[in-house]
């Protein structure tokens, strides 16, 4: 049950409280520089943070960003397989076909889906499961 305003106003309050946007997405790798290559030179992300057996790649704030890891040895997730993680892209068959010239292994190539768009599945060198969409009837500026 909400509690109201706690300093008393009666002006409605603006609706709080709600999720906003993915803020992070964390893919789990066996070797951190191994991964930095690929996701910065293959797929053009740029760091943003490294600390340690963590770095963060993406754009410049307020968009999502990628994490890469390397896990401990008690942690669940381990490198390889599906990672929830879709980019769009503008053009999928362009992208596909520049990161085939630089040798990424595509799982599924760019294929139309039912719902109307295209999607993709890449690989990165431990076989993290990366999704590409290109949706052309949606999220254009």
């Amino acid at each position: 049950m909400p509690i109201g305003d706690p300093m008393g106003g009666s002006e409605p309050l603006e609706r709080k409280g709600v999720l906003t946007r993915v803020w992070m997405s964390a893919i789990p790798v066996s070797d951190l520089d191994a991964a930095l290559d690929f996701y910065m030179e293959a797929l053009g992300l740029k760091l943003r943070y490294r600390e340690g057996n963590w770095a963060e790649l993406g754009p410049n704030e307020p968009l999502g960003k990628v994490a890469l890891y390397v896990p401990e040895k008690d942690d669940a997730r381990r490198p390889g397989g599906p990672t929830g993680v879709v980019f769009s892209c503008d053009s999928i068959f362009d992208l596909h076909r520049e990161l085939v010239d630089q040798g990424v292994v595509f799982k599924l190539r760019p294929q139309r889906q039912p719902w109307g768009g295209l999607l993709a599945v890449l690989l990165d060198e431990d076989g993290n499961e990366i999704m590409v969409l290109e949706h052309p009837d949606r999220y254009h500026a």
